[in-house]
């Protein structure tokens, strides 16, 4: 991420990967002023996975899903769908798993909002990938 250029009151900031690339973006709102947005160009090296919940029987945004993302080796990297974050600031609904040299997910549990459960296994990573609550 870049510098913020002027000394300034920012009073919220609201994160997501603005263009699509798998890095997290910031935009910093200011007082009286117009809203910053700081790019994240960090050299691309590890892998991650953007998430996209797709809510049916919860809300559409799939907003309170809990997720739990499994990598080669058993370790486990956790993540809720949320959009909180600051004044005058909403995020990104979409999950965002960053996952260093992990090149797969073994399995990706999704707990729902309405309390359905989900499991995908061998997921690709360094992509945005949908999913949709199930029926039942």
């Amino acid at each position: 991420m870049g510098q913020l250029p002027v000394p300034q009151l920012h009073r919220g900031m609201a994160y997501g990967d603005l263009d699509n690339d798998g890095r997290i973006d910031a935009i910093v709102t200011v007082k009286d002023g117009p809203p910053e947005i700081l790019m994240n160009r960090s050299p691309e090296k590890n892998h991650w996975l953007l998430v996209k919940l797709i809510g049916t029987r919860s809300n559409r945004d799939g907003l309170g899903a809990r997720l739990k993302a499994t990598l080669p080796g058993g370790r486990a990297l956790y993540n809720h769908a949320t959009t909180s974050t600051g004044l005058r600031a909403s995020s990104d609904p979409r999950v965002h798993f960053g996952l260093g040299a992990a090149e797969r997910v073994d399995k990706l549990k999704i707990w729902w909002p309405s309390g359905t459960r989900q499991v995908l296994e061998n997921v690709q990573t360094d992509r945005i990938l949908p999913v949709q609550e199930p029926a039942e």
